[in-house]
């Protein structure tokens, strides 16, 4: 959608609806729907067009949510990814990192975690103790946190 800033509630409403009509059916494969949703920039209306997104704004983007949810399909992932993540790449992250991670977080191929919070430390990032140093093909952590939001999934 082009010009989505000028677009009304009720063609936002339209559009999404007959994207919906043309392309959700209950028994396709979750990747490959959400990989649909996110190539059509519905599943993140508020994203940039370049990146996932229709452009709308906050308001728009809610009438497009809100007439995704009521015709019924799986939309994105929730969690860390959707909520913490893309809006900090979006704003800080190279084209690089959005192009590598964008989608992957839509379509929920990539989950995250937040582990920031230690003990003596709580949620300062600056006085982390937790390290991980590469060994050969593996990762070794040291450290200690006292929760992880995602972990499980992550």
């Amino acid at each position: 959608m082009s010009g989505g800033a000028t677009a009304s509630a009720a063609e936002v409403t339209a559009q999404v609806r007959e994207w919906l009509e043309a392309n959700w059916h209950p028994d396709r494969p979750l990747l490959e729907w959400r990989g649909l949703l996110a190539d059509s920039g519905w599943a993140s209306p508020q994203w940039p067009a370049t990146w996932y997104g229709k452009g709308l704004s906050a308001e728009l983007s809610r009438v497009a949510t809100e007439t995704r949810r009521s015709f019924g399909p799986v939309g994105p992932p929730v969690g860390s990814a959707m909520n913490l993540a893309a809006p900090t790449l979006l704003a800080h992250g190279s084209d690089d990192l959005l192009g590598r991670l964008l989608r992957r977080i839509l379509t929920g191929e990539d989950r995250w975690c937040q582990l920031f919070s230690e003990p003596g430390n709580g949620s300062d990032l600056a006085g982390l103790t937790t390290r991980a140093e590469r060994d050969g093909d593996e990762w070794v952590v040291s450290g200690q946190k006292v929760w992880t939001t995602g972990a499980k999934t992550a």
